[in-house]
């Protein structure tokens, strides 16, 4: 059998340009401590500002406030003003509803005292020791225990 191969590709690769500088040897312009000082440490655009790029042409960028329009301004204060009513009128409808509950829950707190004390008053009247002091008015004798055995003739 007869494999066709093709070319190899060679692999496209930029070419170092940092090997031709310095020729592999560390740069003479550098400090070999921090503590020596030398007169080309501005770095290799000597402009003296560290890893900013030149822009091309020398041209500056236009202002970010020039491209801001009058209108948009206005139009984002009147919604930010808008948004802020609305939040201030769900505050003072939000305290309102709570002062509302706090007078509901008072007066449940009332009516709930007011029921216990009824069912005190209520529970002592039908309790064991009225109910034996009635008997004894009407003319009732107490009995004892009830577990006494009763025993039936035959």
């Amino acid at each position: 059998m007869n494999y066709i191969k093709s070319p190899l590709k060679e692999k496209k690769q930029k070419p170092n340009r940092r090997a031709g500088i310095s020729g592999g040897e560390p740069a003479k312009r550098k400090r070999k401590t921090i503590f020596s000082s030398s007169a080309g440490t501005a770095g290799s655009s000597g402009s003296g500002q560290y890893g900013r790029r030149k822009t091309a042409g020398g041209e500056k960028k236009e202002s970010v406030l020039a491209t801001v329009k009058p209108w948009k301004v206005i139009a984002t204060s009147i919604l930010i003003g808008i948004c802020g009513l609305l939040y201030i009128t769900h505050v003072f409808s939000t305290q309102q509803t709570l002062r509302e509950v706090q007078q509901l829950e008072n007066e449940f707190n009332k009516a709930q005292r007011l029921y216990n004390e009824q069912r005190l008053q209520y529970d002592r009247m039908i309790g064991p020791k009225q109910i034996y002091q009635q008997a004894q008015e009407q003319g009732f004798i107490n009995a004892g225990p009830a577990d006494q055995i009763i025993i039936i003739d035959p």
